[in-house]
């Protein structure tokens, strides 16, 4: 017997594609907005505006939050119908190709590195009409059976594979690029087992890894985002993020981290409404209490850098990248 999450992602699906990619969006966009605000999440979402954005007022802020339960509505109704999204050429515009070129003829890795903005499930489509074939990313489902049929629908825009986040996965990845591959990660949420850098002027634990593979393997790190544009249609944009190079490999990898958070800020500031703001992306500012408390980590600093305002930011932990991805540090990764 299925499970009901796998049928009514089923139904979802079917109900779908019986509309226009148009139509989906709307209906995804009234869902959203009608839905999100009553959320626990929406509260999240106001206090990160108002911890990031301090010199918005409240109106404004609720604005931001209406735009991106929007936003995320139609992200999620659009994923339904990603295949025939990818298939019309049309609705994806890639800003900036002539960044790309070398990607996967110069035995060079690449780590295209992305942020829940727009609609980010889309991200490697642009890619693969370049013909590279990025490994991918996804979190997911708690349910086997739903999550079995989002992979089978998600994976022919990964070619080299649709992996849910584990270390296992982030190890498998470091080993396609080392041997000149591509990936596609989202690097823009808390990974309480990253490096803490400067995020909208507060420390904010970070995803290490593509600052890791950069620094250690001399891969390509670029940036993407996906702007989205009236009636279902999208321009993505790279941006190449520099890879810090003075021969301490925990310290360039910690600035590259930087780096990388720097430039997702600077595309969150320019249209706030666009990027999902109901996670906990920062621990002082979160307003929803934990369901169940267990052994809590403390972060540590070491290494620290100064953000904005000269305030020292530090690493998660003490310990050096080796703690962080191992194998890359230790060059296991073969």
């Amino acid at each position: 017997m299925r499970s009901l999450s796998r049928t009514a992602l089923e139904f979802t699906y079917w109900l779908a594609h019986r509309m226009s990619v148009e139509r989906v969006s709307s209906v995804g966009s009234l869902i959203g907005r009608t839905v999100g605000g009553r959320t626990r999440r929406n509260m999240r979402a106001l206090a990160n505006i108002a911890a990031a954005l301090p010199q918005t007022t409240p109106a404004e802020r609720a604005v931001i939050v209406r735009d991106m339960w929007d936003n995320f509505g139609r992200t999620v109704a659009e994923t339904a119908l990603i295949d025939r999204i990818a298939a019309d050429p049309s609705r994806i515009t890639l800003i900036n190709p002539a960044l790309l070129d070398g990607c996967g003829a110069d035995g060079r890795g690449t780590v295209f590195v992305g942020l829940h903005f727009g609609n980010w499930e889309i991200m490697s489509v642009p890619l693969l009409r370049m013909n590279l074939t990025p490994m991918c990313v996804y979190r997911p489902l708690a349910d086997k059976e739903a999550n079995d049929l989002l992979l089978q629908h998600r994976s022919p825009l990964c070619p080299c594979g649709l992996f849910p986040t584990s270390r296992a996965t982030m190890l498998k990845l470091a080993r396609h690029v080392r041997t000149g591959g591509e990936i596609c990660i989202a690097a823009d949420h808390r990974d309480s087992n990253g490096l803490s850098v400067p995020f909208f002027g507060r420390p904010a634990p970070s995803v290490a890894l593509p600052a890791a593979l950069g620094v250690r393997y001399g891969a390509r790190v670029i940036a993407v985002r996906v702007e989205r544009l009236p009636k279902a249609r999208f321009a993505v944009t790279l941006e190449r993020i520099a890879i810090a190079d003075t021969g301490d490999v925990n310290a360039d990898t910690l600035t590259t981290t930087a780096t990388i958070q720097t430039v997702f800020e600077g595309w969150i500031k320019a249209d706030p409404g666009r990027w999902l703001w109901f996670y906990k992306r920062w621990s002082e500012v979160d307003v929803i209490p934990a369901r169940k408390r267990g052994n809590s980590r403390w972060w540590k600093r070491a290494h620290a850098v100064p953000d904005r305002g000269g305030h020292s930011v530090s690493p998660v932990s003490a310990a050096p990248v080796a703690a962080l991805v191992p194998a890359l540090a230790e060059g296991k990764v073969v």
